[in-house]
C-alpha cells in the first residue's frame, strides 16, 4: 500500500499551529485580555492512511510515517497597535502566519516610553530587554511604533525565538 503524500497545506492546517501559536501568544500577552482570541485549526486523515485511528491523535508528527498536525514554525508578521491616549485605550492585532525562515518566533518582548524624551528612554531600553528571556535568539523588530497623536508614546516590540526549546524546520 502506498503512503500518501500531503500537500503543505494539509501540514500546514495541522494542531501544531495551535500548540506553537498557543506558546506564542501566551508569551505575547501575559496579562488578560478583556476581548478574547480564538484560534482554530485541524486536519483531515487521508483514507488509506495506515493506523487511521491512530493518526486521529497525531498533533505531532508521527516518527512511523511523519503523519501528523506539526507541520510549520510560527511568525509574527504584522503587527497593528491603535493608541487612543483621550480615552486611555488601545487595540491590537497580529497576523500570524507559517515562519518563511524556517524558525519558531515564539514570544514578544517589548519596551518603550511616553511623553518628553520618549525616543531615547525607549532606545536605551532595547540592549537589556534581550536579556529578559533566557536562551531567545534572533531577536528581530515587528514594529517600532510611534503615537501619531495625543500622548507621544515611543515603543519597539521584538520577536525572538528560543532554538534548543523549539528548532528550526
Amino acid at each position: 500500500m502506498k503512503i500518501p503524500s500531503f500537500s503543505k497545506k494539509e501540514l500546514l492546517v495541522g494542531a501544531g499551529i495551535v500548540v506553537g501559536t498557543i506558546v506564542l501568544l501566551r508569551l505575547l500577552f501575559r496579562k488578560k485580555m478583556n476581548t478574547p482570541f480564538i484560534l482554530k485549526g485541524g486536519y483531515v486523515v487521508p483514507k488509506g492512511t495506515p493506523n487511521m485511528a491512530d493518526a486521529l491523535h497525531s498533533f505531532e508528527r508521527r516518527k512511523s510515517d511523519g503523519f501528523g498536525g506539526r507541520g510549520i514554525n510560527p511568525d509574527v508578521t504584522k503587527l497593528k497597535v491603535v493608541v487612543d491616549s483621550k480615552n486611555y485605550k488601545v487595540d491590537w492585532e497580529a497576523t500570524i502566519e507559517p515562519s518563511k525562515d524556517g524558525k519558531a518566533y515564539i514570544g514578544f518582548s517589548t519596551i518603550g516610553s511616553a511623553g518628553g524624551g520618549a525616543d531615547q528612554r525607549a532606545l536605551n531600553q532595547v540592549e537589556a530587554m534581550k536579556k529578559w528571556v533566557d536562551g531567545a535568539k534572533d531577536y528581530t523588530l515587528v514594529l517600532d511604533f510611534k503615537n501619531p497623536s495625543g500622548i507621544y508614546i515611543r515603543q519597539f516590540f521584538y520577536k525572538y525565538t528560543k532554538p534548543s526549546e523549539f528548532p528550526p524546520r
